[in-house]
């Protein structure tokens, strides 16, 4: 007892007293604990989803396990342990034991059922680390609770990184993704930012300044698992209607979720996407502060999301971002904005961020500059913080102007499931060689 426990009386007598009331208020369904077992909480839940209702109690006993314990336990201890009992609910609030889980491990602090089918069981421990668990076969099973993205800057396939594939690679660009294959496979979700569109035509093969890549990139992407592709860029029209309905259709086939564009044979605007991961929903949105070919737009109005400038898209933008949030758990904002190779933020810049916040943008993540720029938090509508990343500056390019240039950055972030509802629990930022030095 004393081990267990040592310097936390006032915790334990706290828990005591919680676990006196629960217990006195459970006792028609729980009747009268054992004396070695003190209650903590007890919740309802269809837990195992055979359609009858389970009782799930949360409790302290002596000894790491019940009487069946494992052979080669000779004895086991007396000390408190906190553990899992389940039960059926009889006719009657009869209750037979289904299931008992050994010594937890941690020291649990609440549960909670979560969960569209309310068939999921979230741990807080006292250090406000969270848990979930689900039924699997017979028993609870402890599944993932985090969801792990990753993002990087601009994707720019300059003509000296083709003449390179074409000569060393066999026209391939595997060899451009295969240093980042670890930190893309370690990710539940990774995106990169794709500045340069697609073509399926040799003729529209071209560098810099008005890209075509060839399907090849594309297929390199792919194969090194990336998730989602951030379209929304001032290149984006660089093969007019041609390079969009390639890019678009591409992308689709290979199972990464483009953003930012949309095919010229939409005809409703589609403002993001959303993807699941680990029972989390995000809201991915992407703009560009405008196109270099921007003719194209008049005659196609959905075919590029465009940053919301003027009143009327403030407008719809705030609409766009309230329907994402009633749909998904997090709301991604990708904006291609600021002003070449400056690593200050701009004005302009830093207004918008606070306009996407002030709308419910959970993250914002930035590019266009070609250079890194800060990391920050603002307030957003929900009164927590936007996480914003400026600028991740360049992910593949042959782009020597400045060592600025040459080095990019990987934005890490990861969302879990907490008791409160959903959260970021944490982010970071990392270096990345930009710089492609093919000969």
């Amino acid at each position: 007892m004393k081990r267990l426990f040592a310097g936390k009386k006032k915790y334990l007598w706290l828990l005591l007293f919680f676990g006196m009331a629960v217990a006195f208020c459970c006792t028609f369904f729980c009747r009268k604990s054992k004396s070695e077992q003190m209650v903590q909480d007890c919740i309802f839940a269809d837990i195992d989803r055979d359609g009858k209702e389970d009782k799930i109690v949360l409790l302290w006993k002596r000894g790491r396990f019940g009487k069946h314990r494992p052979f080669w336990i000779k004895e086991d201890e007396t000390d408190l342990s906190q553990h899992i009992f389940i039960y059926d609910v009889l006719e009657g609030g009869e209750l037979k034991q289904k299931w008992f889980a050994s010594d937890i491990g941690r020291e649990v602090r609440r549960m909670k059922i979560i969960g569209p089918d309310k068939d999921t069981l979230l741990l807080e421990d006292v250090d406000g680390n969270n848990t979930l668990w689900r039924w699997q076969s017979f028993g609870l099973k402890n599944v993932q609770n985090e969801v792990k993205m990753v993002s990087f800057g601009d994707n720019v396939i300059h003509q000296e990184i083709m003449d390179y594939a074409d000569r060393n690679e066999g026209g391939k660009y595997d060899f451009l993704y295969e240093p980042f294959a670890k930190e893309i496979k370690s990710a539940d979700i990774a995106t990169f930012g794709a500045e340069t569109v697609l073509v399926d035509k040799e003729s529209a093969i071209s560098g810099y300044p008005s890209f075509g890549s060839p399907l090849g990139v594309g297929q390199a992407l792919a194969d090194a698992g990336f998730d989602v592709a951030v379209c929304g860029n001032n290149h984006a029209l660089d093969r007019g209607i041609y390079g969009i309905d390639v890019t678009t259709s591409f992308y689709e086939a290979s199972g990464i979720k483009s953003v930012g564009i949309q095919k010229s044979t939409d005809t409703e605007y589609r403002p993001y996407e959303i993807l699941a991961r680990n029972g989390l929903r995000f809201a991915l949105f992407s703009y560009t502060y405008g196109t270099n070919e921007p003719e194209a737009s008049l005659k196609y109005p959905n075919i590029v999301h465009y940053l919301p400038f003027n009143e009327d898209d403030r407008k719809r933008a705030v609409e766009d971002l309230a329907a994402a949030k009633k749909e998904a758990d997090f709301v991604i904002v990708f904006a291609h904005w600021g002003n070449e190779y400056e690593k200050e933020v701009s004005a302009e810049q830093t207004e918008m961020a606070e306009f996407f916040a002030g709308a419910g943008a959970d993250v914002i993540i930035g590019s266009h500059p070609h250079v890194g720029q800060k990391v920050d938090e603002i307030t957003n509508s929900d009164g927590g913080k936007t996480v914003v990343f400026y600028s991740l500056g360049n992910f593949r390019a042959f782009q020597g102007k400045s060592e600025d240039t040459r080095t990019g950055a990987e934005a890490v972030v990861w969302f879990e499931h907490c008791y409160d509802g959903v959260r970021i629990k944490g982010y970071e930022i990392k270096d990345v060689d930009a710089f492609v030095g093919v000969r």
